[in-house]
Order: C-alpha cells, then structure tokens, then sequence
C-alpha cells in the first residue's frame, strides 16, 4: 500500500513531537477498525473474511464479489490529477482522507482533526484516539467510494484501510515524511505490522514487501 502514506509527507510541520508517537503499544494492542456507519449502512466489526471470493485472492475482508465489483468500477484523481483505478484508487483515497481535498474527484472532507490528535499524542498514544483517527478514515474511504462506485466497499473492508492509515501515523511520521518509498520507512511500517495487518486483514495482492 505505498499510496496510504503519502500525504503524511505535511505533518511535519503541524507539530514537533512526532518522535514521541513512534513508540507505544503494537497494532494488535487497540481494538480494531469497526468500519464506517454510513454507505451501505450494514456495520460491521472487521469481520472475519468475506464470502463469494473472486480471482483466486487469498480470503479477506476486501475480498468477497461486492467488493471485488465495487473495485472494478473504482476510479479516483487526486489533487495533482493522477487517476488511480481498483485497489489503488481505494489506497490513494485513503492517504488524502487523513487531510481532506478540495480539488480531487471525488472531494474528500478528511480527518484533519484526528490525525492531528495521534501525531501530537503523548506516549503511548491513547488507543481511543488511534481508533478515532482509524474510523473517520474508514468512513471517509466508505463514503467516497461509495460515491466513485456504489454501493462503495464494505465496513469491513474499509476498516482495513483506516486501521493501516492509523498505524503508520502512529508510528512512522519520522520515517516516511520525506519518502514513503524509503527503506526506513517500509521498515517501520513493516517493524509495527502495518503492512502485514492491512494484507491479513484485506486479503488483497500485496503491494509492498517486507525485508
């Protein structure tokens, strides 16, 4: 997922403690995503793996026909007018929902304020405050692709994205505020489980290897 960190390249200067949000209780120590409350309006608590699974991917909560149909009709351009399709246009929508847009398609209100909170969390970041930030992500991606290609992906699903989203920003602003491409930072993200937790949890093709 290189796409999910990449507007955690301007937290920089929105705060000088980031050191202090980089350590703390692993991924697994809060509770996970519970998913967004609005598009297809069902909840859901994460899930334990979708139904009627497509492609040969591996069982997952990204990975049942409606959402693999919601994927195949995906579509999102960001604020620098790069069109993404599928999975990625899902991730990119995810990065820019920490911050919001104002130009992309579709717009994104964003979760400026929560993201704010874990970057300037003290240490360890309170776990409420992580989930904050993992929900309104989650719901932000909910909504926007729900607007991109209805019905929009599942709870479960999204809940995927906001808890990856919740992790880096927890743990790895220092790492990758420069390039999210960077060896340290894909080390972090793979030291704190992002990366594993967003594969296991979604069931989609990874997109980053771990060293």
């Amino acid at each position: 997922m290189k796409f999910i960190f990449t507007n955690l390249m301007t937290v920089v200067a929105l705060g000088g403690v980031l050191a202090a949000c980089n350590s703390g209780p692993a991924i697994g120590e809060y509770v996970p995503g519970t998913g967004g409350t609005g598009g297809q309006g069902t909840g859901g608590t994460g899930g334990t793996g979708g139904t009627g699974n497509t492609g040969g991917l591996p069982s997952g909560n990204c990975t049942d026909t409606e959402d693999q149909d919601v994927y195949a009709n995906l579509t999102y351009t960001n604020e620098a007018g790069d069109t993404f399709t599928g999975a990625e246009a899902s991730a990119e929508i995810g990065s820019d929902c920490i911050f919001g847009t104002t130009t992309s398609d579709p717009v994104l209100p964003g979760c400026n304020d929560q993201a704010v909170a874990v970057i300037t969390c003290g240490k360890p970041c309170p776990p409420a405050t992580i989930q904050a930030l993992a929900d309104c992500v989650a719901q932000c991606t909910q909504d926007a692709t729900a607007e991109a290609s209805s019905p929009g992906l599942s709870n479960a699903c999204v809940a995927c994205t906001g808890d990856t989203v919740a992790c880096g920003a927890t743990y790895c602003v220092a790492q990758c505020a420069t390039d999210t491409n960077d060896p340290t930072c894909i080390q972090c993200r793979c030291d704190n489980n992002c990366v594993q937790e967003f594969d296991s949890c979604s069931g989609l093709q990874p997109t980053t290897t771990c060293p």
